[in-house]
C-alpha cells in the first residue's frame, strides 16, 4: 500500500514538474526577433535614465539616515532583536511631481506604529522631505534637522 501511495505521489510530482516547463517561453522567443546586443544595452540605459530611483533605492537611503538608524537600534533593543524597521510605500503625484511616500515604523501584531513620514522625488531620491509633526508640513530633511536640534 505504501509503495502505491509513493508511486502516485511520484507521478503527481512529475506531472507538476512537466507542466512547469519552459516550452511557452521558447515559443514566445521564437516569435519575437532578437535585438542586437548594442541596441539592448542602449534601451536598458534609457530605461534606467527614465526610471529615476526605485523603491529599493529609496528604502536604502531612508534606512541610512541617522534618525532611522537610531530608531532601528532602539526597536532592536526593546524587542530583544526580534523586530526591525518596516516601511509602507506609496506613489503619488503632487504639484506635477512624481513622489514616493515612505512611512518608516514598527509593524507589530496589532498595528503599524509610524515613526517617520518621508516624501522622495522619484526622479531624484536624494531629494528627501520629512513630515514635521508639529506644523503638519513636509520639510527638506536638512531644514527639519536644524529645526529639531536639541
Amino acid at each position: 500500500m505504501k509503495k502505491q501511495i509513493l508511486f502516485v505521489l511520484l507521478i503527481s510530482f512529475l506531472a507538476f514538474i512537466s507542466c512547469q516547463s519552459n516550452t511557452s517561453t521558447k515559443a514566445k522567443s521564437d516569435q519575437i526577433p532578437e535585438k542586437p546586443a548594442v541596441e539592448q544595452i542602449e534601451t536598458s540605459a534609457k530605461i534606467g535614465e527614465m526610471a529615476g530611483c526605485s523603491t529599493e533605492e529609496a528604502m536604502k537611503l531612508i534606512l541610512a539616515l541617522k534618525e532611522v538608524e537610531e530608531s532601528k537600534r532602539n526597536l532592536d533593543s526593546l524587542t530583544d532583536h526580534k523586530a526591525n524597521i518596516s516601511f509602507m510605500i506609496d506613489s503619488l503625484k503632487q504639484d506635477g511631481r512624481e513622489l514616493y511616500s515612505l512611512t518608516a515604523g514598527y509593524n507589530s501584531e496589532e498595528r503599524f506604529e509610524p515613526y517617520y513620514h518621508f516624501y522622495l522625488n522619484k526622479s531624484d531620491c536624494k531629494n528627501i522631505q520629512i513630515l514635521d509633526i508639529v506644523s503638519g508640513e513636509y520639510l527638506p530633511l536638512e531644514a527639519w534637522r536644524k529645526q529639531n536640534r536639541n
